[in-house]
């Protein structure tokens, strides 16, 4: 019998909270199979030790990717990822994606959690993100999709529908889809990625990038509105069965 789900962390240096995110998963689904993938000049030696001792999936980015561009206060010195960076991302996702059976795989990084169990994998989706439209306090803040996009998609017959980009961490994808979506997708992101960069630099950001290749082959995307981000839903973090964005790890109890 297939598990129901498994955990990918794209992890960095924070190790002590990275180990607690995707052990946030292992106490509800103590079947999960979890992989941690480092980026070049992460801490790769302490979280190598943490995988041996847990019997977790050690992967490592072949370059440095770092964030994927400038955002507030963080400057990385471009707009977006390369295409070499967006693939190396990808493969590696989906690399994990063939090495488990489990139906699910949640996505992770060193700010996520599970608080409780997680009622949307009950039901059959191949995409659940970040809820924006509306949020969790009924606010309207999807993150738009340009038109050249959609059109894009929709001209390879692709699903165009979206609620707006949010596919961070926290976000739930069906593997197997996530699988058949990158072997249809990758070599179209190839041909077009400098064209699709023109028109905005959201193709070269990850919480885009994963939702675009889906909806490429023609997934549907929905929202987790059991997700919740700190920012925003405050005190009020407790009740989410996720939370993201969520910087003091302590506070999580395994």
């Amino acid at each position: 019998m297939n598990k129901i789900i498994s955990g990918y962390l794209w992890a960095w240096t924070n190790w002590e909270a990275g180990q607690k995110s995707v052990g946030s998963l292992k106490k509800y689904y103590p079947d999960a199979d979890i992989f941690i993938n480092v980026d070049y000049d992460g801490d790769v030696d302490t979280y190598k030790k943490i995988c041996e001792e847990n019997n977790y999936i050690f992967s490592r980015n072949k370059f440095q990717l770092g964030y994927c561009g400038d955002f507030g206060n963080v400057k990385v010195g471009r707009e977006c990822w390369s295409l070499e960076s967006c693939v190396e991302w990808m493969d590696r996702l989906v690399d994990a994606c063939k090495k488990t059976d489990s139906i699910y795989m949640m996505l992770f990084e060193e700010d996520d959690f599970v608080l409780k169990y997680i009622s949307i994998i009950e039901y059959e989706f191949s995409i659940a993100i970040h809820p924006t439209s509306p949020s969790p306090i009924g606010w309207y803040r999807a993150n738009r999709i340009p038109s050249e996009f959609t059109s894009f998609i929709e001209k390879h017959n692709g699903n165009p529908n979206s609620p707006g980009y949010a596919a961070g961490g926290g976000t739930i994808f069906n593997r197997e889809h996530m699988i058949k979506a990158w072997e249809y997708s990758k070599p179209i992101l190839i041909e077009n990625f400098d064209y699709l960069k023109s028109i905005n630099k959201i193709i070269g950001w990850q919480d885009y990038l994963m939702q675009f290749v889906m909806q490429l082959k023609g997934y549907e995307v929905i929202q987790n509105n059991n997700l919740g981000e700190l920012w925003e839903v405050k005190d009020n973090w407790p009740q989410f069965e996720i939370i993201t964005g969520f910087k003091d790890h302590t506070l999580i109890n395994l």
